[in-house]
């Protein structure tokens, strides 16, 4: 796979970055080095994947090991596939660009049901029959893990094997397994028989499907000789566990772009609709000096100027406080901010606002769930309201402006009164932030439709009906209509009945799978590529009724997900479900000791969720030395840098993140603004366009320090980017003009000899206008008509050199002319933008 060739598919696609790899903290080894090459596979875009901490993990285990290779791949958005099939080129990684059937094995992260469609199109993009029984010793072990796996009989046919539960350890032993015995075995099925032994483990063709007695849905149960039940893998002690502190620090701004750092694992709620809870389950918190120095150690390695605190329910961390006071003393110097996701708002009190607005307000999220204290009974919520307005209010008082709501409408025992009670509660919410801040605040409202998932007390649970769902989405918004300051994001109704089907499904559903992937359907969980009618006619074609997924399931019949076991007893499911009927609540688990569900002494290490780890005990933590000596002043420096290669596809902005996470790697002390958004002060040269490649940029920024300049260069140039090189730095006289007020034009090239320019001036001789003329005579007639025709007005100058074009452009107020439409226009060349390069930047004499 040539540079060339990806160069000219990359310049066809929305966002290059995505693809391009070389990110700081990645790992490249020599694949010829290892003995064992694996692709972590992530089945929805890299901004998405990259924000999951799972593979994250995953690639820190395998990548500490000598003898494996691992690197990522994401699901190619539409416009990659496209391309890669025109090209007739196969799907890669992007460390070493290596083609996924090169791989000896592929591990996926299913997250969601929505993105089965995506696994497909990797598979086959990446030259991998998209069957298991299709696969044999020739082409790569494909598996999965992750919350989806819980329920694998969907996909059940496209993987050859699953891991059930955390990966920690049960990764790094069936890589040792592989090691072991691919190199013996005498076809794919013996291989696969050996991995069906190690815990944890589930290889879908050593089951048989049948339908029990009493039940619409299909099952399984094992061959000869084949244990029948899949016991999940628990990682302990959770504090033990390996975890990435140099995760990669992308490309491009993701969802979740800051370093985060798991405290706990599990949640001691006992939420009934909650999956995670299940999946996750028993709750295992890490020691507090342990996170702390995660925290530390990854804020040194990536640069993050956010780092947030990952839990299910970090609210119910127990050292959450006293851990957030040591972190914020810390971080608080840097300005690094923290955020702590899914708080209960019992968790928020004034102690931990005021250590949180140390550096800048993070968001504030509330997850009520249900509308009123009756319907949170019945699920379980422990939430009152009271707890609810206390929670605003200190928001509130603190200068927070916004709120994130969330619910789920179509819960069991549900009715309009429960409904309306969403709607009074975000009208009182509104009335309470006008009281106290003078103005309503802007309350996001994230709604969706709830969905019975395995595993749960809710399980045996019906969908609501399809319009019993829409009439009560048009209820609540009916009576919010009136409130400008709320913003409904609903989730798609349609899609939610299918991730109902998908999470509910039997093996029966890969034919549907198939189908409708043939017809086309990609990213369903993206609203602008989820297409219905796709999927009703691939139920059609496959002979299945999708209700049939949606209905009550009977009680007593094994269900298609009962072989996999996560701890919890299935009566205790069923007691769960009957208190839910009577709207009674179940205490937390770290309120009380008990032994009713199993989940605590489910594993081969039992463990006591509610026994005290040992007391906060912080070490400093090891910090990069801030470079040069403190002055009385704030001086002001510039700096010359280039941008090239890989980094060409950066967007001006992810330029700008990525320097000043290099600035904070390197421990180099900037200047903050104030207010509640501090940010580095720091000026740029004009955005250059995504795509073209900068000789020499300049940024200027304000320190309080006296910077050596070889010094700086060595430690800012270890720590930027593949393609980001600093050239050189100077401290400014006092009364130097800003970078703003220096700049007065912008010179950009393009060389003669690019192949694309002979291209095109070769197909301008063909015109008879320019019949006889040479390729260089032809570019001079374009630049005389070009210049006759807009030059003068454009403002810009054009040179012919003689081995290249230059253009200078004038930087002055209004909108400037863009090189690329000049050089489009000028000779016709697709995708100019990538053949341009920007040689610099011409100052006037005050500079």
């Amino acid at each position: 796979m040539t540079t060339n060739w990806l160069d000219e598919v990359l310049q066809q696609v929305q966002k290059p970055g995505r693809y391009t790899g070389g990110e700081w903290n990645a790992v490249r080894k020599d694949p010829s080095a290892v003995r064992l090459k694996i692709a972590l596979a992530f089945p929805d875009l890299y901004e998405v994947g990259m924000s999951y901490l799972g593979q994250k993990i995953l690639y820190h285990i395998l990548n500490s090991r000598s003898d494996v290779l691992a690197e990522r791949v994401f699901a190619p958005w539409p416009d990659l596939e496209q391309a890669l099939r025109k090209h007739a080129r196969p799907l890669f990684s992007l460390e070493n660009r290596i083609p996924l059937y090169e791989f000896d094995f592929l591990g996926f992260s299913l997250m969601y049901e929505l993105n089965y469609s995506n696994i497909l199109t990797m598979l086959d993009l990446g030259g991998i029959p998209r069957s298991s029984g299709e696969r044999t010793l020739e082409h790569p072990l494909v598996a999965a893990g992750g919350p989806a796996a819980f329920n694998p009989e969907p996909v059940a046919e496209v993987f050859d094997f699953f891991l059930i539960g955390d990966g920690e350890e049960a990764f790094p032993e069936i890589v040792d397994f592989c090691l072991a015995h691919m190199p013996e075995v005498r076809d794919r099925e013996e291989l696969l028989a050996g991995l069906s032994t190690l815990p944890g483990v589930y290889v879908p063709s050593r089951f048989n499907v049948f339908q029990p007695s009493g039940s619409a849905l299909l099952a399984v149960r094992p061959q000869d000789g084949q244990p029948g039940l899949v016991e999940k893998r628990i990682c302990r002690p959770f504090s033990d566990a390996p975890f990435p502190e140099d995760i990669i620090v992308p490309n491009l701004q993701v969802i979740h772009d800051r370093a985060v750092v798991e405290v706990e694992r599990g949640c001691p709620q006992n939420c009934r609709f909650c999956q995670a809870r299940q999946i996750y389950f028993p709750s295992r918190p890490k020691a507090p000096e342990v996170v702390l120095e995660h925290v530390l150690n990854s804020v040194a390695s990536t640069g993050y100027e956010d780092v947030s605190l990952g839990a299910l329910s970090v609210g119910d961390y127990r050292y959450l406080e006293d851990l957030i006071t040591r972190l914020m003393s810390e971080l608080g110097e840097s300005k690094v901010a923290l955020s702590l996701p899914s708080m209960r708002p019992e968790g928020l009190t004034p102690e931990v606002v005021a250590q949180i607005l140390k550096v800048r307000k993070t968001g504030f999220t509330l997850v009520p769930e249900a509308g009123t204290e009756r319907l949170r009974r019945v699920i379980n919520k422990h939430l009152d309201d009271r707890d609810l307005f206390r929670a605003a209010e200190t928001a509130f008082r603190n200068g927070w402006r916004k709120l994130k709501l969330y619910f789920m409408l179509g819960l069991p025992t549900e009715t309009e009164e429960d409904v309306d009670g969403i709607a009074e509660m975000v009208i009182k919410l509104i009335r309470l932030g006008q009281d106290l801040m003078g103005s309503p605040p802007q309350i996001n409202l994230s709604v969706a439709s709830f969905i019975p998932k395995p595993h749960t007390p809710f399980q045996w649970e019906a969908m609501a009906d399809e319009q019993v769902l829409r009439a009560r989405h048009r209820r609540l918004r009916s009576r919010l209509q009136k409130y400008r300051s709320v913003r409904f994001r609903e989730h798609g109704l349609k899609s939610s009945i299918l991730e109902a089907v998908f999470s509910r499904g039997d093996r029966r559903l890969g034919a549907v799978l198939e189908n409708a992937w043939e017809a086309g359907a990609r990213f369903d969980s993206w609203t602008e590529h989820f297409h219905w009618e796709l999927w009703e006619n691939a139920f059609a074609g496959s002979g299945l009724d999708y209700h049939t997924y949606l209905g009550t399931l009977t009680q007593g019949p094994q269900l298609p997900w009962d072989h996999i076991q996560t701890g919890m007893k299935s009566s205790h499911l069923l007691k769960e479900l009957e208190r839910a009927q009577a709207a009674v609540s179940t205490p937390p688990c770290d309120s009380r000791l008990c032994r009713d569900c199993g989940g605590c002494t489910f594993g081969s290490l039992p463990e006591d969720p509610t026994a005290a780890l040992t007391p906060p005990a912080y070490d400093s933590g090891s910090k990069t030395e801030p470079l040069g000596e403190q002055s009385e002043l704030v001086g002001r420096y510039r700096v010359h840098y280039s941008k090239r290669g890989r980094a060409r596809y950066f967007s001006h902005n992810d330029l700008v993140s990525q320097l000043q996470r290099g600035f904070r790697r390197a421990g180099i002390p900037v200047e903050y603004s104030q207010g509640f958004h501090p940010k580095m002060r720091m000026s740029f040269s004009p955005a250059l366009a995504l795509g073209m490649e900068g000789q020499d940029e300049i940024l200027e920024f304000r320190s309080q320090f006296i910077l050596p300049p070889k010094e700086f260069m060595s430690r800012i140039n270890s720590r930027l980017p593949e393609g980001v090189q600093v050239h050189s730095m100077e401290r400014l006289e006092a009364d130097a003009a800003s970078l703003s007020d220096t700049l007065t034009a912008m010179t950009f090239s393009l060389k003669l000899e690019d192949t694309e320019v002979i291209k095109a001036l070769a197909s301008l001789r063909g015109q008879p206008s320019y019949s006889g003329l040479t390729e260089r005579a032809v570019m001079e007639r374009r630049i005389e008509e070009y210049t006759a025709a807009a030059g003068a007005e454009a403002g810009a100058r054009l040179e012919l050199a003689e081995d290249r074009l230059r253009l200078i452009i004038p930087i002055g107020p209004g909108r400037n002319p863009r090189p690329q439409d000049i050089v489009g226009q000028l000779l016709e060349l697709p995708y100019p933008v990538f053949h341009l390069i920007r040689e610099g930047m011409i100052l006037n004499s005050r500079a």
